[in-house]
């Protein structure tokens, strides 16, 4: 076939969503580069897809289904053939329905493959028509997705390709240096134009040390500073009374909310110095265009989504989105149209079964019962490493009785613990369509090579399955071509002309919605009174008072980082450098518990216990530590950071407090 080049999407859970230029010589992949002609991808790659073709062609590759043939969680197994597993499958997950019912079965999967096909469409028809236990998709984003709905009615921002014209951004909670590497060109040319770009992070992130203005809050104080930040900005004045009239309500009870934060309490509780504070409320009342950029760090905590309220709120109280490029940027999910109901049919389930939130995967397999759940179908994710409170979840991984199925391209640390692993195909192996949560592009992906040795797609996996169990409604079905049509027959205006026939001429199109309309000023509030709330979330609107921190106690911050997304790189030699899991700690604090830098120290609290190696950094404050997320589990003797964090929920929307977590260490 000689060479040719096809056009891909990087599927991993990223704001970047990059188009792929992939070469492809006798049916395998020789080189991917960036898309040179994608706005947003620009013709680079970050650090770790710049080095997929080592995920591609990995020894650890699985090929073939296998059938557990030794203890659970030792990764003993046998080669089977497809339809001598699929049969054994099938017979077992009808035994479970006929006798517990379908919500005996729980899914489990998230975002390790984000294309639309691959994430939600034959996987949630099998699930629904088969009535199994509905899966609460909370770990990443539920807190600040629940927050803007409150306050906006839907996540939408600024098109980031007007970040250039802004004169102020704060970067609240997010280190695209690490996480959001296509973001940087972006505002590097706004700071060229002589923007002030602030980095609000309790860390001395790389985005942090590259400009202008770092805030060294203490951790978990963002929802106070917010709203002292609120009272500061009422104090003078100067808030957009016309604007608030307008487009607003509930200021009344966001000004009783913000009258107790005065200055003296909100430095106290902040640790940030008054020169900064002052410099930073004056900036943000004379600088337009002005945008919050809010990662999805500051969510993960017990206050999370009050904070994304109160951050809303002060774009609001400045009455930012009047100026294109200015406003609060999030995420653009809501720019694209697709009919998800379409896509999942939950038209197919024949009652109501309970909703399991994926943040208590633990309590789900010990605790649960009227079903107990009996079977677990693990696709896109790998719980033994990501969920919190790991201690639990490997319990539950290990029960004799509890059928394990993982879809999986690796043995990931999940696969160990399975019965019955199947061979999951790669995104360049398949079809898809890709949106994005950041830009606003729509983008085809298609096959470079055939799926590697047996694999399938996600679709065809679960294809499979519904035929094995005996499900024979047409939806279940669908070819992946069906599938693609039906996630762009839609009438949302923003849609309109992006087609399956224009894909494949031109693989990359831009919704139709112009950079310069400003969201919710020249598109409808969604609302259900077509206003933006400045009303508190309802839940206590006052911050959750913690334990004062003992003298031996950190704060243990577990932030993404540049050489991996979660746990989908962690058997990448050439991508994970470093051998050992580490603890960065403050130099003081090293001091203060008499241990020596590339020590191994034992990490702990009441939720489990976990060895690293403790590294002395500056990147730590004192009293703070970080462990990036998230290793696999080897290197620690089975267990990883999410041994020490838990299941408790945020205050709003169901979401995970990760970096609420406090620790202990000991040599």
């Amino acid at each position: 076939m000689g060479v040719r080049t096809v056009h891909a999407v990087c599927p991993h859970d990223c704001y970047d969503t990059c188009g792929l230029s992939v070469t492809v010589e006798e049916d395998r992949i020789i080189r991917i580069a960036g898309d040179a002609s994608h706005p947003i991808t620009r013709g680079f790659l970050c650090f770790k897809v710049n080095r997929y073709q080592d995920r591609l062609y990995h020894a650890d590759r699985i090929t073939q289904p296998l059938k557990r043939v030794g203890p659970k969680g030792t990764a003993q197994f046998k080669a089977v053939a497809w339809q001598d597993a699929l049969d054994e499958v099938g017979a077992t997950l009808r035994t479970i329905i006929e006798e517990s019912t379908g919500e005996a079965i729980l899914p489990y999967s998230f975002s390790g493959n984000m294309g639309i096909l691959s994430e939600a469409s034959m996987d949630r028809r099998f699930f629904h028509a088969v009535g199994a236990s509905q899966l609460d998709r909370t770990i990443c984003t539920a807190s600040a997705s629940a927050a803007l709905r409150w306050v906006y009615g839907t996540q939408l921002g600024p098109d980031p390709e007007t970040l250039p014209q802004t004169h102020m951004v704060v970067l609240w909670g997010t280190n695209p240096m690490a996480t959001n590497v296509h973001e940087i060109p972006l505002l590097d040319e706004a700071r060229s134009h002589g923007a002030k770009i602030w980095c609000v992070d309790p860390l001395n992130t790389a985005t942090a040390s590259r400009y202008d203005y770092h805030v060294a809050l203490k951790p978990n104080t963002d929802y106070p500073l917010a709203l002292g930040l609120g009272r500061a900005i009422l104090e003078r004045g100067a808030q957009d009374r016309q604007f608030i009239a307008r487009y607003t309500t509930g200021f009344q009870a966001y000004e009783r909310v913000v009258q107790e934060w005065t200055r003296e309490r909100t430095l106290a509780v902040t640790g940030i110095p008054p020169e900064i504070f002052d410099e930073w409320v004056d900036q943000m009342i004379h600088r337009r265009p002005l945008l919050f950029r809010t990662g999805y760090g500051v969510q993960r905590q017990v206050d999370g989504a009050k904070t994304i309220w109160a951050i809303s709120c002060l774009s609001l109280l400045l009455g930012t989105p009047q100026e294109v490029g200015g406003g609060h940027l999030v995420g653009n999910g809501g720019a694209f149209g697709i009919d998800w109901d379409r896509l999942g049919r939950p038209d197919l389930m024949s009652s109501s079964p309970r909703t399991v939130n994926m943040l208590q995967l633990g309590h789900a397999l010990l605790d649960l019962d009227n079903p107990p759940i009996r079977a677990l179908i693990v696709y896109n994710s790998n719980p033994a490493v990501t969920a919190p409170d790991q201690h639990r979840v490997l319990m539950g991984l290990r029960r004799t009785d509890l059928m394990t199925i993982v879809h999986e391209q690796m043995m990931t640390d999940t696969a160990r613990y399975a019965d019955w692993v199947f061979p999951a195909a790669m995104s360049m192996e398949t079809l898809d369509l890709h949106t994005s949560y950041w830009h606003r592009y729509v983008q085809l992906s298609q096959p470079a090579t055939p799926p590697w040795g047996e694999s399938v797609s996600n679709t065809e996996f679960f294809r499979r399955l519904a035929q094995a169990v005996g499900l024979r409604h047409a939806a279940l079905r669908s070819s992946d071509a069906e599938l693609l049509r039906e996630a762009l027959d839609t009438r949302h205006p923003w849609m309109e002309g992006i087609t399956v026939e224009s894909l494949y001429a031109h693989p990359v199109q831009k919704v139709a919605l112009p950079a310069d309309a400003r969201p919710f000023l020249d598109t409808p509030i969604p609302t259900p009174d077509g206003r933006f709330h400045l009303e508190p979330l309802p839940v206590d609107p006052n911050p959750v008072p913690q334990a004062n921190r003992r003298p031996d106690e950190l704060h243990l911050i577990s932030p993404s980082r540049r050489e991996t997304i979660k746990s989908s790189f962690g058997n990448i030699a050439s991508v994970v450098k470093e051998a050992r899991p580490e603890i960065l700690m403050h130099p003081e604090d090293l001091a203060r518990l008499g241990v020596a830098s590339g020590e191994w120290v034992t990490v702990f609290n009441e939720q489990g216990e976990t060895r690293m190696v403790a590294q002395e950094s500056r990147v730590p404050q004192p009293g703070t530590a970080v462990s990036y997320a998230v290793r696999w589990n080897a290197a620690a003797e089975g267990t990883n950071v999410n041994q020490l964090t838990s299941e408790t929920l945020s205050d709003y929307g169901g979401g995970g407090t990760f970096y609420s977590t406090r620790i202990r260490v000991r040599r």
